[in-house]
C-alpha cells in the first residue's frame, strides 16, 4: 500500500477528530471513505481538483452506506421494528405485536406493546429476544411520543 494514502488517511482522521466533537464509529467510518476517494480521484487524474472533489464525495456517499451496514446489529433491527409497530398500533389498535430478524446473525425476536403510561404518551415494550441457539429471554423497555410526533425509544 502506498505510504501517501495511509497518510493522507491519518491526517484526515486527524483533523476530523478536531472539528467534530461526536466521533463515533460513522463518523470514522465516513471520513476514511472519503478521504480515500479523493486520493483516489487526485491519482487517477494525475491532480486535477475536479476528480479529487468528485472522488471524495462518491468516497463520502460510499462510507455513508457502508457505516449504514455496519450498523445493522441487532438493536437496530429490534427498534426499527418496534417503532413500526408503535405507528400501527396508532392506526389500528388491534396491532400488539412485531416480528424482527437480523439476517447478518440469525438472532430474532418478537415485540409485544403492553400498555400506555404518562404524560408524554409513552408506552411498555416487551421484547422476547430468541439467539440463534433458540434460548429465549425477555426485556422491557419504554418509547415516548415525541413532540415532533414520531416514537423515540427510551434508555
Amino acid at each position: 500500500m502506498n505510504k501517501n494514502f495511509i497518510k493522507i488517511a491519518l491526517l484526515s482522521f486527524f483533523i476530523s477528530s478536531c472539528s467534530l466533537s461526536d466521533m463515533n464509529r460513522d463518523n470514522i467510518v465516513q471520513t476514511t471513505s472519503s478521504a480515500a476517494g479523493g486520493y483516489l480521484g487526485y491519482h487517477l487524474s494525475d491532480g486535477d481538483i475536479f476528480s479529487t472533489t468528485v472522488g471524495s464525495s462518491v468516497g463520502l456517499i460510499i462510507g455513508k452506506y457502508l457505516s449504514d451496514f455496519i450498523g445493522q446489529d441487532d438493536y437496530y433491527f429490534y427498534k426499527t421494528e418496534a417503532l413500526k409497530t408503535l405507528e400501527k398500533n396508532d392506526n389500528e389498535k388491534s396491532i400488539t405485536t412485531g416480528y424482527w430478524k437480523n439476517p447478518k446473525s440469525g438472532n430474532r425476536g418478537v415485540i409485544k406493546i403492553k400498555g400506555h403510561f404518562g404524560t408524554p404518551e409513552c408506552r411498555l415494550i416487551e421484547h422476547i429476544f430468541i439467539n440463534k441457539r433458540k434460548t429465549p429471554s425477555n426485556a422491557f423497555d419504554t418509547a415516548c411520543r415525541q413532540e415532533s410526533g414520531q416514537w423515540a425509544m427510551i434508555k
